[in-house]
């Protein structure tokens, strides 16, 4: 398992460029870069960003969302249990939501994964939780905006 991971992670940080989000009302769009396809974050520093791969193994949501899971606790996230979304276009995935501690703050992070027979698209959404929580329907607003198509 610990061989799949590291492959997994391998994968996870070369991005093709993809996915992106519609960025909302108080958000600046930051482009993309070597890691992501979309970023954009607002002033008090919550962050959204879309990863596009190449799903290389076929496999499905559930599988890449087990995978990132297990990576995750290992690093000592706390996970909620997961949920099912769905964007606007119709496309299924699953979300895990998770809480940290990042420098002695509270910090949550949601990671939102989709998968077709040839694309994995990520979407993560993180900041302090204070922050964060008066942004919940503004973030899962944005999440249903994924647009897959690129």
């Amino acid at each position: 398992m610990k061989k799949f991971l590291l492959a997994f992670v391998l994968v996870m940080t070369g991005c093709t460029h993809g996915a992106t989000l519609v960025t909302p009302g108080g958000f600046a769009n930051l482009g993309d870069g070597d890691h992501f396809s979309y970023r954009a974050a607002n002033a008090k520093g919550v962050v959204l960003a879309t990863r596009t791969e190449d799903n290389d193994m076929k496999a499905n949501t559930e599988f890449w969302a087990e995978a990132l899971d297990v990576k995750l606790r290992s690093k000592g996230y706390t996970a909620e249990a997961p949920r099912t979304v769905k964007t606007s276009r119709g496309l299924e995935g699953t979300q895990l939501r998770y809480t940290t501690t990042h420098d002695g703050r509270a910090h949550r992070y949601w990671v939102t994964v989709f998968a077709t027979s040839s694309k994995v698209y990520v979407v993560e959404a993180a900041g302090d939780k204070e922050p964060f929580d008066q942004q919940l329907a503004v973030v899962e607003n944005a999440i249903t905006t994924l647009d897959a198509s690129n």
